[in-house]
């Protein structure tokens, strides 16, 4: 049996979709997330042991508050004498870095984890 990796990722879940894939720009990984009905911008895509992460800046507010998106994708292969989608879980954090004074009480980051599902395959 011959395996491929997968080069195309849909995901959704907790008011986040998105779509990563590799196909269309030569190899170089791209990503396009909606979170909330707001396309987010500038996307960064690399592989690490986690598999492949997906960052980008949601939000940066005057007062030094900055909300960051990290999407967390496994690596799948695909079967490649059928070439069916695989299912998987996944998750993303919203984490928020609390600007302003280090003198201030409290946590300087918060972290909203969304639970995820999607499909992976390979498009030629």
């Amino acid at each position: 049996m011959a395996f491929t990796a997968a080069n195309h990722y849909d995901v959704s879940g907790d008011d986040l979709t998105g779509t990563v894939d590799a196909h269309r720009s030569a190899g170089v990984w791209a990503a396009q997330l909606v979170l909330s009905g707001e396309t987010l911008e500038s996307t960064d895509v690399t592989r690490s042991d986690l598999g492949f992460e997906v960052r980008t800046v949601v939000q940066n507010l005057s007062d030094g508050n900055r909300t960051h998106l990290l999407l967390v994708l496994p690596r799948v292969n695909i079967d490649a004498d059928d070439s069916q989608p695989v299912t998987f879980t996944s998750y993303a954090v919203l984490y928020t870095v609390h600007g302003g004074s280090t003198e201030a009480h409290g946590a300087a980051e918060s972290y909203d984890v969304r639970l995820l599902s999607g499909t992976a395959s390979h498009v030629g």
